[in-house]
Parts: structure tokens; sequence; C-alpha cells
């Protein structure tokens, strides 16, 4: 395909060949043009025709084109299926004999888009630095849509931890984890770092225009100033800009906060459900009901980092306490944060110089509404609240919204193609143009009417045709008056056409009025951007502060709608629950939650067995006591009438597994990797809770493996631990063990009713599964259900004590040879059960029996 020597194609492969990881949007004219490979990818994407340059030839090149106005939503496709766009725009004007000059003007990333196509409003979209060490790994990540950059170095093992937890679009990492990526970089796109030019410090003092890099954590030569550094250098080298919009680096204090884990988070459905992995049903969607893309993006940080200082703790509730006793300020305040747009994404545009007239309207509008958010700020006491309310002064703000209100329309459009963006009155110069380009016909009413007086011609005309353009047409009759000045432009049989140097000007200024009138307002708003450039940190610790408002008015209203209670966060090593419910479900049943309590601590009742039937409610009370702890520790109100606290450093859960098979493991082996994993890591301090463990191997290596873990915590630590089992056998262990206690989920039986499920946790271990029950609540069929429980009673005779994975229960009991002719038996016998012989006649009951006899023949 290179052979081509046409100097357009020149100059594409010249520019192709320093993208070959992107797809490349040619600009010719209208459109933007794919070759090659990137035609054959692209039109596969985004279901376009396929056409070609030089066809039918051996120099065939396949073509495909989208038009440059609708490039957005194309670009958009791409990026979401994880591929990389490098726009190339004109950057000369056409000239005769020569090519019009091209070059990348910006490269579009899954991490780096601005699109609101790809964006979520209410989720960081990050993109990653991960510099690996011998033990120690820098990680760095930055959400350009915000400008939030963190850093931090971790033990490796953390760092990946870390990683899972952000869920970032792109990941930068050595050449080598690219093209053999490891199991824990799989899932991510990858980029091979950039190359710097300078060192790392350098790069980054630079781009912040500091002396060093102390004020930020950082040291030469660690992991995450080199992770940093790449950073900065990939961000600019997409975006071709400057990035003003950010402004600093944070220090990622991960061991300042719960470290949740990839398998934890998926198992507590905090962001999405297992089943299908979709928000409904998840902890954020009951939790979020915050009126901000903002405060939704902190709602989601909240949740993935729960609070270990109790301080920060209790400053967080006591702030959704003030709120909750000023129910009148809440509901007044919930309108104006509806009304306020995503301050950090618009300062963001600002400063990446993707910003347009109607996000600077968005701010204003913003601006506006902080003035009422100030007052009803100013009425709480609680500290957080009232720190807060210090971003809210008016005089924090003034300034850019001064340059706003100066500058830009009240209702701009949003693009430049009509004008209308730059408030009139404010530019003397675009309001002449303006006044020349809408306004014509009073200019040339009035230069008529003063013509006619200079020349004394009553009937002097201004017209217009599309040859002459503007001309004055005096009759035949009044020539003699025509003064010096005018310039005969043609001659009629009744008349003559005249220009004026006057009416020439005018002619060529309405003739390049719209055109001049775009490009002075194009002037005008880049120069209100960079008016606005020394603000952008105001900006964003203004939006930083509404999103915390608002996150405080969305726990303040679930507390008084959901009925949550204030949680006590205790330095003891305790978590007292009474009536705890769990949040999610309460919210999803139609009929009332059954409450339960929860009582662990480190000196009498470490660890918790709890037996019961399936769909008794193990599983989510297990799930709710987490929930609650984590609630607390986000400094959100919790679903119980009383929470007493201690601050738990880590969640673990182990839950049903299945076959990892992008890995060739099975579900034994999965379950006992994430056991191995909670052994490993868990402290004194942590939370762990066991949904079944030894499910998938043999009864017997089950049941040692799971009595040996539980004997493990017992004697090596007191971490806290919810076990819930059907392993009645485990049982003993709640009265062997001082610190291990049992309990059961409460089920009633009487022969009408058959089995009911009272959803209830109680003191004592339960030594019966009531799987059969289970099975006929679920729609198994009858003979089935009879067959199981005939085997059940031989079993349970004999004192077998295998389940049907290990001895096949045919084999061992002596029924019937076919499988189901007991069943047919018992079926018999209940039929004559419901005979009732005084309502049969004679012939009835005869007839009858002969069916009874045919059914055992």
């Amino acid at each position: 395909m290179q052979n081509e020597t046409t100097p357009l194609l020149e100059q594409y492969w010249a520019i192709k060949n320093q993208h070959l990881d992107a797809i490349v949007f040619f600009r010719l004219g209208d459109f933007y043009e794919m070759f090659g490979q990137d035609a054959l990818e692209g039109s596969r994407i985004l279901d376009l025709t396929l056409t070609a340059r030089f066809k039918n030839t051996p120099h065939e090149i396949p073509m495909a084109g989208i038009p440059h106005h609708a490039a957005e939503a194309y670009i958009a496709e791409l990026t979401k299926a994880g591929k990389r766009v490098a726009i190339v725009e004109q950057t000369t004007e056409p000239e005769q004999g020569k090519i019009v000059q091209r070059e990348v003007v910006r490269i579009i990333t899954p991490s780096t888009t601005f699109s609101e196509a790809v964006m979520k409003g209410k989720k960081n979209n990050y993109c990653a630095a991960f510099i690996q060490g011998e033990e120690y790994t820098g990680l760095a990540f930055c959400d350009i849509t915000t400008g939030d950059f963190f850093v931090c170095q971790a033990p490796t093992h953390i760092a990946y931890t870390l990683l899972k937890r952000l869920e970032p679009s792109e990941v930068l990492v050595h050449e080598s984890l690219v093209t053999m990526p490891s199991q824990e970089l799989g899932a991510y796109y990858l980029v091979t770092t950039p190359i710097l030019t300078l060192s790392a410090d350098e790069t980054i003092t630079r781009h912040f225009h500091i002396n060093s890099i102390d004020s930020f954590g950082l040291q030469k030569n660690d992991q995450q100033t080199e992770a940093a550094a790449r950073l900065i250098v990939y961000l600019k080298e997409t975006q071709k800009t400057s990035l003003a919009h950010i402004t600093t680096i944070k220090q990622y204090q991960w061991n300042e906060t719960m470290l949740l884990d990839e398998t934890t988070i998926r198992n507590l459905e905090l962001f999405t459900t297992v089943r299908s992995h979709d928000t409904t049903g998840s902890l954020f969607d009951v939790l979020d009901t915050t009126k901000t893309p903002m405060g939704g993006r902190m709602l989601r940080s909240w949740l993935m980092h729960p609070l270990l200082n109790k301080k920060s703790i209790e400053m967080r509730i006591e702030a959704v306490e003030d709120m909750t006793q000023s129910m009148s300020i809440i509901t007044r305040l919930i309108p104006h944060l509806t009304r306020m747009n995503d301050l950090e994404r618009i300062a963001a545009k600002i400063g990446a110089n993707r910003v347009g007239p109607r996000d600077l309207h968005a701010l204003r509008t913003t601006f506006d509404q902080i003035p009422q958010l100030c007052d009803m700020a100013s009425q709480m006491h609680s500290t957080r609240i009232q720190e807060l309310n210090t971003f809210f002064d008016q005089q924090t703000y003034t300034e850019p919204l001064s340059i706003l209100n100066q500058m830009i329309s009240d209702n701009p459009p949003a693009l430049f193609d009509h004008g209308g963006v730059i408030r009139k009155g404010y530019s003397p110069e675009l309001d002449e143009w303006r006044d020349i380009a809408y306004g014509g016909k009073e200019w040339l009413s009035r230069y008529q009417e003063e013509e006619r007086k200079k020349t004394g011609i009553d009937n002097l005309k201004i017209k217009f045709n599309k040859i002459f353009g503007y001309f004055i047409e005096i009759s035949k009759g009044q020539l003699t008056r025509v003064p010096d000045y005018f310039e005969r432009r043609q001659t009629l049989v009744n008349a003559e056409r005249f220009i004026t140097p006057d009416l020439k000007i005018y002619e060529e200024k309405v003739l390049t009025a719209e055109e001049k009138i775009l490009i002075l307002e194009k002037e005008l708003f880049d120069q209100c951007i960079s008016f606005l450039t020394p603000y952008l940190k105001t900006i964003q610790n203004i939006g930083k502060a509404i999103a915390e408002v608002d996150v405080y008015c969305a726990f303040a209203h679930n507390a008084i709608s959901y009925r949550y209670t204030k949680p006590h966060i205790t330095s003891d090593s305790i978590i007292t629950i009474r009536n705890g419910r769990h949040p999610v479900i309460e919210k999803i049943i139609s009929q009332q939650y059954i409450p339960n309590d929860l009582a662990l601590n480190s000196t009498d009742q470490q660890i918790i067995i709890l037996t019961g039937p399936n769909m008794s409610g193990k599983s989510s009370y297990l799930r709710q006591n987490a929930l609650i702890v984590l609630m607390a520790q986000i400094g959100s109100f919790v679903p119980a009438d009383h929470a007493s606290i201690s601050i738990i450093d880590r969640i673990f859960t182990r839950v049903g597994a299945s076959d990892d098979l992008a890995r060739g493991q099975s579900t034994f082996m999965v379950e006992m990797q994430e056991a191995a994993y909670i052994l490993s890591n868990a402290t004194d301090n942590s939370l762990v809770i066991f949904d079944e463990l030894g499910r998938g191997t043999s009864t017997y290596d089950g049941v040692s493996i799971a009595w040996a873990v539980i004997e493990y915590f017992h004697t090596t630590s007191r971490t806290k631990i919810l076990f819930a089992t059907h392993y009645h056998e485990l049982i003993e262990l709640g009265e062997q063990l001082e610190r291990c206690h049992n309990y059961r989920v409460a089920v009633k039986e009487n022969e009408q009713e058959g089995v009911l499920f009272l959803h209830q946790v109680v003191p004592g271990g339960i030594d019966k599964s009531y799987g059969i029950e289970v099975a006929r609540l679920a729609g198994l069929p009858k003979e089935v259900i009879l067959q199981a429980k005939m085997i059940l009673t031989n079993l349970e005779q004999n004192n077998t004590q295998t389940r049907r994975d290990e001895v096949n229960p045919v084999s061992t009991v002596v029924i019937q040879p076919h499988l189901f002719s007991a069943c047919a038996h018992q079926n018999l016998i209940e039929q004559l059960k419901n005979i009732n012989p005084n309502t049969l006649t004679p012939i009835e009951a005869l007839q009858k029996l002969d069916e009874l006899k045919q059914h055992l023949t």
C-alpha cells in the first residue's frame, strides 16, 4: 500500500507510521477518512461502507469515511471498543499547487476521552501507570476529566489489589507486560509507558511549575515518581495541550482506608450485582440519592475507601446527623443541588481546551446557586459543614463569575456556527460587525436618507443584486445632481447605477461579516478561557465541596426515608447490631424485612457458626452485617435499631465460587485460593465472612478443611468470623471452642404447611438441612420428592454419613428395582386416602377399584 506516491498518501503514511497503535482519522474536506487496515477495522466496528482508492488495481487501498460533524459519536464507539483514535486536521490554508499541511492534533483513548457518550457522570475514568520494582510498585492514576491525580508506592501484591479496585480504562506498563500480560493485568487495555526525555522529577516540576517534588511527598528514583512522570508525559502526548487543570498530585493513602479486594467488592455487590452485573440491586444503587455527578463520584469513592480513622468517621456522621435534624433546610437545599452542574469536569474541559459555550453557561448557572447553598450551610452546626462552607463564600468565585457575566451571553449556542456566544456590549468591534450582518436594513435606510439630503435627489434608492452587489440607482432626469464621489457602475434605459466609497466599504463588510463574527467570537472565547484558567483550582475546590455536601444530604435523606440509625464508633473490639436489616433486600421485597441481631467481639464471641436450610436467609444475614459495618465506616447511618462498631481494617468474603476457565482452575481451587488469601491477610481487626467452605470436594475433605480453618482462626487470632455452613459436624466446634458459638436460622415445622422458614437467627445449631423441602418449594416433581424422602429415611436408618457425591444412595439402600416404583405405590396409597366411600355409588366404587388395579399391572 505504501508504494503509492501521491503527495496526499505520502503525507498520510508518514503520519500513520508514527501512530501505528491508533486508528488515524485523516481530515479531507468535510470528512475524516481511514485507509488500509484502519479502514478495515473501523468499518467493522462502526458498520461503515468500505470503499477503496485505486480500485481494481494492484495498489487498491481500502478506504472508509465519516462526516466530521458526526465524528464524536463514531470516536466514542471506537474508544468503547478499546481503540485509540489519532485526529489529523488541516493546519494551513489551501494554496495553489501546494498540499495542505496536516498534523495530529489529539489522540483519543479509552481513558482520555471527554465524550459524553463514553463518560459516566457518577464514575471516574482513570488512566494508570504501573511501575513494578523488586518489592514495591509505584502506581499513579489520573482522571483527566476531573483533574484528580494520585500516586502511591505499595508492596506489589497490594498494588495489584489497588489497581483492580480503581478499574482504570488504561494501564501504562513496561513493554514486557504489554506483550505478555500477567493474569492480574489481563483485564485492562495495556499501553507501553512513554519514554522520558527529562528525568522523572524534572518532568513533574516543569508541569506543576514548582521547584521540588518534595511537596508532593515524592522522592527521586521512587517507583511512584517514575509512574507519575510517565503518566504526565502520556497525557500530554495524547492531548497536545498543557493540561492546566491538573494542578496537584495527591498521595493515595491506601493504608488509611479499608482495603477492599476485588472479591469482596463483587460478593458484597457494592456497585453491581453478581447475577446480572447491573447497577440496579447494588448497595450504590440504594445509597445514591445524590443530585450532582460530583456527589455521585464522591459517594462511589467513599464506598470504595471506607475510613479507618475514628475521628474522621465521626466527623462525617456528625455532618449527617446535623442534616437529619434540619429537614426543612434539606428540603430547600435539594432543588439547588439539582440545578448544579459538574464543576470538576467543566474545569477539566477548560484546562484541556475542550470546553464549549454551553459549558461556560453551566458554570455560571452553578455559581448562581451557591449563595443559597452558603446561606443554608451557615445555619448548620457540624464542624465539617462549616469547613466546607468557606468554599462557598462569594469572594472565592467573584472574579470568574464576573468574567462569565461580562463575556458570555445569557443563552449561548452549543457551537460557534452562527455566533451569539459573546454578550452584546462586551466588544464594540464585534457589536459593529453584528450590526452590519444583522442590522443592515437600518444602516442602508439611514445612509440612503443621508445621500438624498446631500444630493437633493428625492428618488435616490439603494438596491442590491448578486452580480453588482450594492448600488445607488438614479433616474435619468436627476443625473445632473450626481456628485463627483459617485462612481458609475451600470447604465440602464431609464436610470444609472452608482457606487460610493462608503457603500463599497459597507458591502465588503457585509460580505465578510458573518465570517468575521465567528472569528472574533472564537478569539474572545479563547480570551475568556485564558481569563478563567487561573481560577481552575478554585472551581475544582468548590466542586468537591458541593459534592461532599451532596453526599451528606443524600445520607440524611436515606436515614430519614429508610429508617436508618446513627452508628456508634467504639474503640472496643466489638460489632454489636440490634435489629439489623439488609439495606438492599429490604427495598426490593414487598413484605416487611425480618431484622436480626449480631454480637461479635474478641473476648467471648469471636466466631459464629451459622447453620440452617437453603433459602432461610443465611447468606443475606452474613452480607447485611458486612454492609452495615462498611456503611458505618463511610459515615452513613445504618439499617438497624442500634449499632456499636469498632474500626474494621478489612472485610473478607468467601462465598460460592465457580470455575475460572480462563486460568484453568476448578471451583474448588478458586475456593481454596480465596481461603488461603484470607488466612494470610486477615488481622485481629478484620471481619471475615465464609458462606460455605469446602463444598467443592468430598464431604470428609470439606468438613476437615472447614474445621481446620475455624480452629486456626480461634487459635492464632481474634479475627471476627461469620461462618455459614451445611456441615452439621461443625456444630461440635461451637461446644468445644470458648470463643466459638452456634447460631441457626429458625425453622417451624407442621404437618399442614410443611416447613416454614422464619428468617430469624437464634442461638444453637441445627442438624437438619431441609434440602428436600427446599427442592419441593423449587418445584421438583412430586415423584422425585417422594423418592428423595424414602432414600433419606433409609440413609438415616443406616446411619450413613455420606452424600451423593461420595456414594450412590441407590446402590447402598435396598429399594424397588425401578427407581420410581416405590413412588408409584405411594401414589396409590395417596389416592386411596383421598377416596370417601360414603360418597361413591356401588358402580363408581367398582370403577375406582378397577382403575387402581390397572396401575398395579
